[in-house]
């Protein structure tokens, strides 16, 4: 115990040391900031890698309660249901009155290209996990082989963007605690809310300011590249 306080004091005052650092006039490549970030940053990108290799990622997938960008060149989905309510944020900004959300969930998904972004701090510097999968992002739906294929997909966003979507066997008003995806109740829903269905539903150019996704079912990813980026950087 002892050694391990000994380490983080060390860290600790290695970090503040490059703060300070940073805080100077800049004459040049800052390495020390650079790999103060990048050493835990490797930690928690081999840890994901692990959870990974284990199948702990494979399904029943959870994130909650930080923001995060969320962008598809196209999404076609089918059993679609969304909801408006209110969330309680995990920073206790929104204490005593929440945060208003659209909860949506796909029964099935088929996303032309995935980019998600979140960003972070470490030992009090910025860095950013960057996620892409399947065709590069770029604004042009590509089709292909490289379609990603994800099952029991949920969401719940401030803001929801698309540069056109389609809906077809659309149902508007029905009560929140009564919209189902695809026949599988979509959870979480209060009674006289306003709420939606959809049978089938294509969105181009998707952007979404997320707080919380869920995957209880399955979804592939090819050509999937995750990274721990220094600094703060977008999709």
């Amino acid at each position: 115990m002892r050694h391990a306080k000994h380490r983080l004091s060390a860290v600790r005052a290695w970090n503040d040391r490059m703060r300070a650092a940073a805080a100077g006039p800049r004459t040049g490549t800052r390495w020390g900031r650079s790999a103060a970030v990048a050493l835990p940053a490797a930690a928690v990108a081999a840890a994901l890698g692990v959870a990974m290799a284990q199948g702990a990622l494979a399904a029943n997938f959870f994130v909650s309660g930080q923001p995060f960008t969320l962008r598809s060149d196209q999404v076609n989905g089918s059993g679609f249901a969304a909801f408006l309510h209110s969330r309680q944020l995990a920073d206790g900004s929104q204490a005593g009155k929440g945060e208003a959300m659209a909860r949506a969930g796909f029964q099935s998904a088929k996303l032309d290209g995935l980019c998600a972004v979140i960003h972070q701090t470490i030992l009090g510097l910025p860095y950013t996990l960057k996620l892409n999968a399947g065709s590069p992002v770029d604004g042009t739906p590509n089709g292909g082989p490289d379609v990603i294929d994800a099952y029991n997909l949920i969401l719940e966003a401030k803001a929801v963007q698309g540069a056109q979507s389609q809906f077809s066997e659309m149902v508007l008003g029905k009560t929140a605690h009564q919209v189902q995806m695809g026949g599988q109740p979509l959870e979480g829903g209060t009674v006289g809310a306003f709420g939606l269905e959809a049978g089938v539903v294509q969105v181009t150019g998707l952007t979404a300011d997320a707080y919380t996704a869920e995957i209880s079912g399955n979804i592939t990813l090819p050509k999937l590249n995750l990274a721990i980026v220094p600094g703060t950087v977008n999709c």
